[in-house]
């Protein structure tokens, strides 16, 4: 056998022929998350209007008005 049996024609390998593959594993992997996190995510992702447990929580607050205000940095004593 001679070196011409295993010549190989040339061909020229382009930037978008080598990176094609990778923007598309990359599209898939981006909709099958974000197509994820719509499906399994919190009940209200898909809906327009705020949920109505967002509101109440907003209009009625577990500490009343009338507690007094801590300071939350207040300095530590040893």
């Amino acid at each position: 056998m001679t070196a011409a049996a295993f010549h190989l024609p040339e061909r020229h390998l382009s930037l978008l022929e080598f990176v094609r593959p990778f923007l598309l594993l990359a599209v898939l992997a981006f909709l099958a998350g974000f197509g994820g996190y719509l499906i399994l995510g919190p009940p209200n992702v898909m809906s327009l209007t705020p949920s109505t447990s967002a509101t109440a929580a907003a209009v009625s607050p577990e500490i009343p008005a009338s507690a007094p205000a801590t300071d939350w940095n207040a300095p530590k004593h040893i």
